[in-house]
């Protein structure tokens, strides 16, 4: 029985991308070299077509006949928009203010990708050498809160740090004030009769808590007016905020936590967040309609649907919420900033790196968060593509930013709807992951393919290496001669005598002439059962196990033309270059 199990799951894995009954265990990260390119690939327009092909047939239908939306795709090779589709709704085009039609300089209010927007900023001016700093280094008033609450545990500011914050660690409460019952204003209009009429009355109604305890800004009324707090006055309230967990125990979503970032940004340069925003990234990148907090104005490209400035929440001034939820941004301008990102143009490529990390799990291995990031693994091709995303909501206004740094890709869906909230935000990025994510895959095999397989010699010695691409992972070396001795039978061997020799990009080489891939060497192995959890993926434990003269035997590095095409490869270990045939 149990090998009946053993089959049947080898043939799910491999319709879910795992190639056959074995396979070699992948290291994390991409399998090949990111694709260039992507606009000119017809299989990449395919896609597309495929996509914008099943947004038509939903147009009828909510909730996409009720939204207006933008969608904009990029990739670090392209200057301009790889793809792009917008649809206007009726409360939009009928709007007597702001844009009647959409396109990619429309400006939507982007919520909380704006926390992306902070900690981007962050690792432009410091990097994250402070990350592990307590936040009361950078706020000391924090510090000024009742200690030793008997009514309910305080934050422990000189214990939680900036990395805390960035990684929804902190453990601090959500909001100050935003639905808090003890203060009547929209959320408890939202109440029965009998609690909208009890609960909002302290201490009055018999709840022995202070009226002084109560918010005092950071909520909305009951005509959905926000009130925003003073930035001295949000100090003092967020430092009594009540906590939920100890610092670094659980992942909880946080809006406060990146409005006290951003203050904490403010003080570490001395100017305000949106001065800090236009000189490092704004005028850098020659963004136009971007801002942390409400434009100066509202102009023709302003998406405001005919519910109005404030029934949209458009008009919301959030004060030092602005930092955790009040930018506002077009899809060109997203693409901008997702392209600079991705390809380090801002900050150091480690810093990068270090970002594009998951920091903790929620309760699924398939999705996690990182310095604000919400990530999700997908399956393809037998190995976890990485997806690291930002999602916000507010009034009517819902968007997402994806990145993919696997295929240096991402996309970006804005959108406002006054009847369907989010529902199409929630629903079409699946449709796009499952759509282009093969795509992807197969453009990324085939130009590595191009680009790197073929035979390579040496003139002088009896050195040699072939290099394949076949059905699963990597780049595959099928021949590795070095001055006539053949280290896939010998060396490599002493693995087993069926070892496969894959090279993974490894990043080493900046500057577009080289590039560079380590080797993974392990023998197939069989696909465990799910219940089989202990070391079903080894691969990571024998990275350069073999060296010669301190350098693994496992690293390449190909020199490129201006097309990427390979014209020899070093072999680093050795000292020497063979010239492709």
């Amino acid at each position: 029985m149990r090998y009946l199990v053993v089959a049947l799951l080898a043939v799910c894995l491999h319709l879910c991308g795992a190639q056959g009954k074995e396979r070699i265990c992948p290291l994390k990260g991409p399998q090949f070299s990111a694709p260039t390119g992507l606009g000119l690939e017809a299989l990449f327009r395919n896609a597309t077509s495929i996509i914008e092909q099943a947004i038509l047939a939903n147009l009828t239908r909510g909730p996409y006949n009720e939204t207006t939306f933008s969608i904009g795709m990029f990739s670090t090779t392209d200057d301009e928009l790889l793809y792009e589709f917008h649809h206007t709704d009726p409360t939009v085009a009928t709007s007597s203010i702001g844009t009647n039609e959409v396109d990619a300089d429309s400006i939507y209010r982007i919520a909380s990708i704006t926390k992306i927007l902070t900690v981007y900023q962050w690792l432009i001016a410091d990097g994250d050498r402070k990350f592990n700093s307590p936040i009361s280094d950078f706020i000391p008033q924090l510090l000024q809160h009742r200690k030793n609450h008997d009514d309910y545990p305080a934050p422990s500011w000189d214990e939680i740090t900036v990395n805390d914050l960035a990684m929804f660690l902190a453990g601090i409460g959500r909001d100050y004030g935003l639905n808090d019952v003890a203060i009547p204003g929209y959320i408890t209009s939202l109440l029965p009769t009998m609690a909208a009429a009890v609960l909002p009355n302290n201490p009055k109604n018999g709840i022995d808590v202070p009226e002084s305890d109560d918010p005092v800004c950071g909520y909305f009324t009951s005509n959905i007016t926000y009130v925003p707090c003073s930035r001295e006055g949000y100090i003092r309230k967020v430092a009594n905020l009540a906590s939920s967990f100890e610092p670094s125990y659980t992942p909880s979503y946080s809006n406060a936590n990146f409005a006290i970032l951003g203050i904490a940004l403010e003080n570490m340069l001395g100017a305000p967040i949106q001065d800090i925003f236009n000189k490092s990234i704004a005028q850098t990148l020659g963004l136009s309609s971007t801002t942390i907090g409400n434009p100066l104005q509202i102009t023709n490209d302003s998406v405001i649907p005919g519910s109005g400035l404030t029934r949209s929440g458009w008009d919301d001034a959030l004060g030092p919420l602005d930092s955790a939820a009040g930018g506002f941004s077009t899809t060109n301008d997203l693409g901008a900033i997702g392209r600079s990102i991705l390809n380090s143009t801002l900050m150091a490529q480690a810093t990068t790196r270090r970002w594009f990390s998951t920091t903790s799990f929620v309760d699924t291995i398939d999705q996690a968060v990182g310095r604000g990031w919400e990530i999700f693994r997908v399956r393809i091709n037998g190995h976890s593509v990485n997806l690291f995303t930002k999602s916000g909501n507010w009034g009517v206004y819902n968007s997402v930013l994806f990145l993919l740094p696997a295929y240096d890709f991402g996309f970006s869906i804005l959108s406002a709807s006054s009847a369907a909230g989010g529902a199409l935000v929630g629903d079409l990025p699946n449709t796009i992951v499952n759509t282009l994510l093969p795509s992807l895959e197969t453009i990324t095999k085939q130009q590595a393919n191009a680009n790197f397989a073929g035979r390579y010699t040496s003139a002088t010695t009896n050195s040699s290496v072939t290099i394949t691409i076949d059905g699963s992972l990597g780049l595959r070396a099928t021949e590795y001669v070095v001055n006539g001795v053949d280290l896939l039978t010998s060396v490599f061997a002493l693995f087993g005598a069926n070892v496969e020799f894959r090279l993974m990009p490894n990043q080493l080489y900046s500057g577009g002439t080289r590039v560079g891939f380590s080797a993974v060497y392990q023998q197939p192995t069989a696909i465990p059962p799910k219940e089989e959890f202990y070391w079903p993926c080894e691969s990571w434990l024998d990275v350069d196990d073999f060296t010669y003269a301190s350098v693994p035997l496992g690293l390449m590095a190909f020199d490129v033309d201006a097309d990427g095409r390979a014209i020899s490869v070093r072999l680093v270990a050795v000292r020497e270059t063979l010239i492709k045939q």
